[in-house]
């Protein structure tokens, strides 16, 4: 019995040295991340154009997570548009100083891209490390009164009238038409190479072009008057369920606007399920572990600080974080996805 009992309290001893060697380890980490970041700055860079919604929500964040990083460093945003973000994830893939000195703020769809082969691609999103989403998106096809059309319907059959909406390459923006046009027959005219949905909104404006394909939570930012006061129509979301705080009301969703089970798969993981991870901020592959853990844990915090909420709901910016471990989760579904369903997308939406 004393000899079990003296096992007992050997096995406990050496436990509790296990754990203190743990904490130890933690706060050297700790200070070793700490003393890195301390006087240096961090750069957040956006895949978009300013003033759109992907640039409020780095510019929102980018006020606030410097003080839930170890260290304090000074927190700077800056913008690299082009091609749907997939030239600020080629940057941060090959590029940009894996120190942890640079998070990178791009779409989820371009994941798709990758699927796709696209030559443009220099990235795996399955290397990047990282950090959290704000939200997650809902994409809706939104038309100017002036287009003379204000139901989906209308797009639809023999005298079906079309649309001209502004295309991002590699984005929703983009592929969401595409994908309404070539599975449910909606009479759309896409005219690509718009760098970001500031520009879209403003061809809308002038009457260059007719509707956006753009996600609510962009739109409220940017466009929530125009929307309430009628000038701009919404006429489909791309989601299986209903946004609960649009302004208008019967908007159907993709069980209504799907006909087949194929249609709404297609649907699903063409404009849906990228987008619950749309906002991704990154590290790039190769950041030391403790600097992106770091990173993930203050961009968490800064989700749940009370000033950066109060600054959110001031700018009318939705805070409903998806965590880094969801997106690495969604991310490998699509790796995951049938050659049948990726070449039936593939062909829409890069044919």
């Amino acid at each position: 019995m004393k000899k079990l009992f003296s096992l007992v309290v050997l096995l406990s001893l050496l436990g509790c040295a296990g754990l203190a060697g743990q904490s130890w380890a933690a706060a050297a980490d700790d200070k070793s991340v700490a003393d890195f970041y301390h006087g240096k700055t961090v750069r957040i860079i956006v895949g978009f154009s300013a003033g759109g919604g992907y640039d409020a929500y780095s510019r929102l964040i980018g006020r606030h997570i410097q003080k839930h990083i170890p260290g304090n460093p000074s927190v700077i945003v800056e913008n690299m548009a082009g091609a749907g973000s997939i030239l600020l994830a080629n940057h941060m893939y090959n590029v940009a100083p894996k120190d942890g000195t640079v998070i990178g703020n791009f779409s989820g769809q371009i994941i798709l891209e990758q699927l796709f082969g696209n030559p443009a691609v220099q990235y795996d999103l399955g290397k990047f490390r990282y950090l959290g989403v704000p939200i997650g998106e809902t994409y809706l096809l939104i038309t100017t009164r002036k287009s003379g059309v204000t139901k989906l319907d209308e797009l639809l059959g023999a005298k079906a009238k079309q649309i001209t909406v502004g295309g991002i390459p590699g984005s929703t923006v983009e592929q969401g038409p595409l994908l309404m046009r070539d599975l449910l027959g909606a009479n759309i005219k896409v005219v690509s190479g718009y760098k970001g949905t500031a520009d879209v909104r403003l061809a809308m404006e002038s009457g260059e072009i007719d509707g956006i394909m753009n996600s609510w939570e962009s739109s409220k930012v940017t466009s929530l008057d125009r929307i309430k006061s009628g000038d701009w129509q919404l006429l489909a979301q791309l989601a299986d369920n209903p946004v609960a705080d649009l302004p208008v009301k019967n908007v159907p969703t993709i069980p209504q606007i799907a006909k087949t089970e194929e249609q709404r798969q297609l649907l699903r993981f063409g404009a849906a399920a990228p987008n619950q991870f749309g906002k991704v901020y990154v590290v790039p592959p190769g950041t030391p572990p403790e600097r992106g853990a770091a990173l993930e844990t203050a961009l968490t915090r800064t989700f749940a600080d009370k000033e950066f909420l109060a600054d959110a709901e001031k700018g009318k910016l939705d805070i409903d974080p998806v965590s880094a471990q969801h997106v690495q989760k969604l991310i490998n579904d699509f790796f995951g996805l049938s050659p049948d369903l990726k070449a039936k997308l593939k062909k829409i939406l890069r044919p």
